[in-house]
């Protein structure tokens, strides 16, 4: 058995997970999850469809519950925002569904119509704000599902394949979004393949085999001193001088099609921030010492199969 997040000491848990079993009729999905989620967190959790991610997503959710083992939630409620993998294409518009949602979570109108209008646009979604959903494709819905559960700022963001269906430029700005809320303070676990995304918000990976977490990397212990490479385009050289004059740079190389940074691992987040608010794109974020080489070889020997997820 493998204690996720055990090491550090109590800091702020938002959910602490102790031997948990999910059980379905005869087959053991979850076996043996201890696993702590802390505020302004992200934990990423990896491995085939089948071996358990999307159960205990549910299950920190609280929408399912441990057929034994316990699970505990500070102040016994958590505002937790969800973004299940299937999300299904209602006769509601998205302002409909999504001002409904937001009475829901318990949010101001006035708050929740500006909230919504900013969101919309970030995903390129302004233009269907009045269209009914039951004519969207699976990308759009999948923004209109990111949307309502990251609204109001949760404690406990949960993503199953949060880039499900997504173009590129609302990948990027997904990364932003998510960025600004876990630096806010929102706790965030999400089932993921793509390595892009892990690299540049996760703070740590579990890799979880046959219901259980067989293997942990910490990504937010990194020694300090260490770097981070980034490799971005579309900025124009004004942009690109005032990113190098941020203090966490260390070397600049600039291409023919994009630019590549060199900067204070503990500058990233921020420097990540800045490239995209000046309108560039992120091609791949590198950590110098971490999960970089790691995470390739789990990503490879533990290729999705698809199918239905557990």
């Amino acid at each position: 058995m493998v204690i996720a997040g055990m090491e550090n000491g109590a800091s702020a848990e938002l959910v602490i997970m102790q031997d948990a079993v999910k059980v379905y009729g005869r087959r053991k999905v979850l076996q043996d999850i201890s696993l702590k989620v802390r505020k302004g967190e992200c934990t990423a959790l990896i491995g085939k469809n089948g071996s358990g991610k999307s159960t205990l997503l549910r299950m920190l959710a609280g929408l399912t519950h441990p057929t034994s083992g316990t699970r505990w939630v500070s102040g016994g409620r958590l505002v937790t925002g969800y973004v299940p993998e299937r999300f299904p294409p209602l006769i509601f518009t998205p302002w409909e569904f999504l001002l409904s949602s937001a009475e829901v979570r318990g949010m101001e109108k006035a708050s929740a119509e500006n909230e919504l209008r900013g969101f919309l646009s970030q995903l390129g979604m302004e233009s269907f704000t009045h269209v009914r959903m039951s004519q969207f494709s699976k990308g759009m819905l999948q923004k209109i599902n990111l949307i309502q559960a990251m609204m109001g700022g949760p404690d406990l963001l949960l993503l199953d394949e949060p880039l499900s269906g997504l173009d590129i430029k609302a990948q990027e700005n997904l990364v932003y979004m998510l960025v600004a809320l876990k630096r806010g303070g929102t706790a965030i676990v999400m089932s993921v393949h793509e390595p892009q995304l892990i690299e540049q918000i996760a703070d740590r990976v579990l890799l979880m085999k046959n219901g259980q977490i067989i293997k942990e990397t910490l990504e937010k212990h990194l020694e300090a001193g260490t770097t981070t490479r980034i490799v971005m385009r579309g900025l124009d050289s004004s942009a690109v001088k005032r990113i190098s004059e941020h203090p966490g740079m260390v070397d600049l190389a600039v291409r023919a099609d994009s630019c590549e940074l060199e900067v204070r691992s503990e500058a990233a987040d921020l420097l990540l921030r800045q490239i995209l608010d000046s309108g560039g794109s992120i091609v791949s974020v590198i950590p110098s010492v971490g999960m970089n080489i790691q995470l390739g070889e789990w990503l490879q020997s533990n290729a999705s199969v698809k199918g239905d997820p557990v």
